[in-house]
C-alpha cells in the first residue's frame, strides 16, 4: 500500500471517528431533554458556543452582545427550570420575587419599583434602596422589568455584578421564550453600564470550557481524505477485474435467496448430507431426497413456497420458510434429519401431542429433529401474521403423499 493510500485510510477512520464522537456527544447532552433540543440549539447559536452536560443539567454558557452569559435547563425537582445568568457592572443589589414564593429575596429594603402591576405581584427588596431607584427611574427600564418578570414563576435578582433570572419549570416555545429574556437582560445591561461608577467595574470572563477543536479537525480531515480518494479511484477498470459478485448459497432459488438474511456460509443439504434413517424415510414414500421442500403454505394460488434445510461449516442446521416471498420463519436447530411437506388436507388427521394454536392457512411443514425417533418431530404453520408450532404423536402415520 502506496504512503498516500494509507494516509488517506487514516484520515478517513478519524474523520469517522470525529462523527460519531460529534453525535455520541450530541445525544448524551439532550438525554431527557430531546423535547426542546431544537431551542437549545437555537440559545446556543445566539452565544456561540455548543451546550454541553452538568450532571443531569443542559448548560450553554457563551456571550449574548459581548456579555458573558449562561442559560442552564434543569428537569430536577430541586432546581430551577430555567437559570439565566448575565454578568453586569452592577453597582448595587436588587431582587424581586414573586409574593407567592416562599423566598422573601434579599435585601433589607422592601420598596416599589414605581410599577404597579409589579408591585401588586413581587415584593422587591435592596440594601442600596437610592441607586435602585435610579436604575428604574426611566419608563424603557421600567418596562423593561415587566417584561422579564413575566409571570409568578418568574424570580429576578442583581448582585455579585450578576443579573440572575429564573423560572420553575422549563417554559413552553423555549427558545422564543429564553430569547425574549436575553434580549430583556441585555437592555437593562445596557442601562446598568451608563449608571455613574459602572465604568470602573471590570466584567469577570467566563471559565474555559472543552473544545470542539479535536472534532472539527477530525471532520475536516475526513472530508479532505474523501475528496482526494475520488481524485485517485481508479474508476477505469478492466473487464475482468477481481469484484466478487453476491453469490447465493446452493441450492437456493434466486429469489428466495434475495429475500433471506445472512446467507453466507449456508447452502441446501444435499442427498450425501441427510441421514441415512432421513433418506430411508423418505424413499419409502416416494419424496424427493433434497434439503428443499416446496409447499402452498399461505393457501393461495400463485407461485408455490418454499422451505429449505440449510447446513454450514460448523455443522449447525437450518430452517428457513418462506411464503409469498416472504421469510415466516428462519431459527438455527441442534439436530434437524429432514423437511417434508404435509398437505392441508391431512393436518386435521394428525394426533397431536401439542395442538397447533390455530387453523393453518395452507400445507404443513414437517421438521423432523430425529429420523428414528417417530416423536422427534415439529410442524410449522401459518396462520396471519404468525408461524405457530406443533407437535404429532407420531410423525410416521402421517399421509405426506395425498394432494
Amino acid at each position: 500500500m502506496s504512503p498516500l493510500a494509507i494516509f488517506i485510510n487514516i484520515a478517513i477512520v478519524v474523520g469517522i471517528v470525529g462523527i460519531v464522537v460529534y453525535w455520541v456527544r450530541r445525544c448524551a447532552v439532550f438525554s431527557g431533554y430531546k423535547s426542546i433540543e431544537a431551542d437549545a440549539l437555537r440559545i446556543a447559536e445566539m452565544l456561540k458556543v455548543h451546550p454541553v452536560r452538568d450532571g443531569k443539567d443542559v448548560v450553554i454558557a457563551g456571550h449574548y452582545n459581548n456579555r458573558p452569559t449562561i442559560v442552564q435547563l434543569s428537569n430536577r425537582l430541586d432546581k430551577p427550570g430555567l437559570h439565566i445568568k448575565m454578568r453586569v457592572p452592577a453597582t448595587f443589589s436588587l431582587s424581586i420575587m414573586p409574593k407567592s414564593a416562599a423566598l422573601a429575596g434579599q435585601g433589607r429594603v422592601l420598596m416599589r419599583t414605581g410599577s404597579a402591576n409589579l408591585d401588586r405581584r413581587f415584593n422587591a427588596r435592596s440594601d442600596q434602596p437610592l441607586e435602585v431607584r435610579m436604575f428604574v427611574g426611566t419608563a424603557a427600564a421600567l418596562g423593561t422589568l415587566e417584561k422579564i418578570c413575566c409571570s409568578t414563576q418568574t424570580g429576578f435578582a442583581i448582585k455579585n455584578r450578576v443579573m440572575e433570572l429564573t423560572e420553575l419549570t422549563i417554559p413552553r416555545f423555549t427558545g422564543n421564550h429564553i430569547a425574549s429574556h436575553l434580549e430583556a437582560m441585555a437592555a437593562l445591561a445596557q442601562r446598568l453600564e451608563d449608571m455613574p461608577g459602572a465604568s470602573e467595574i471590570n466584567i469577570q470572563p467566563l471559565p474555559p470550557q472543552g473544545s470542539s477543536i479535536t472534532i472539527r479537525v477530525a471532520l475536516a480531515l475526513g472530508l479532505v481524505a474523501l475528496v482526494g480518494l475520488l481524485f485517485i479511484q481508479p474508476y477505469n477498470r478492466p473487464a475482468n477485474a477481481d469484484v466478487k459478485s453476491n453469490v447465493r448459497p446452493s441450492g437456493v432459488d434466486a429469489i428466495d435467496a434475495s429475500r433471506i438474511s445472512k446467507l453466507a456460509g449456508w447452502h441446501v443439504a444435499g442427498p450425501d448430507e441427510l441421514s441415512g434413517p432421513a433418506v430411508t424415510f423418505l424413499r419409502e414414500h416416494n419424496l424427493a431426497i433434497t434439503g428443499h421442500a416446496r409447499g402452498n403454505f399461505s393457501g393461495q394460488p400463485g407461485v408455490p413456497d418454499s422451505a429449505y434445510l440449510l447446513l454450514n461449516d460448523r455443522g449447525e442446521q437450518r430452517v428457513c420458510m418462506l411464503s409469498r416471498g416472504q421469510v415466516i420463519y428462519d431459527a438455527v436447530f441442534p439436530r434437524v434429519d429432514m423437511l417434508v411437506r404435509i398437505p392441508r388436507n391431512e393436518l386435521g388427521k394428525i394426533q397431536w401431542i401439542t395442538a397447533p394454536q390455530g387453523p393453518s392457512e395452507g400445507d404443513g411443514l414437517l421438521v423432523v429433529q430425529n429420523a428414528d425417533d417417530p416423536t422427534a418431530g415439529v410442524v410449522l404453520l401459518k396462520h396471519g401474521p404468525q408461524t405457530y408450532s406443533a407437535r404429532p404423536a407420531d410423525f410416521t402415520d402421517i399421509d405426506l403423499i395425498s394432494r
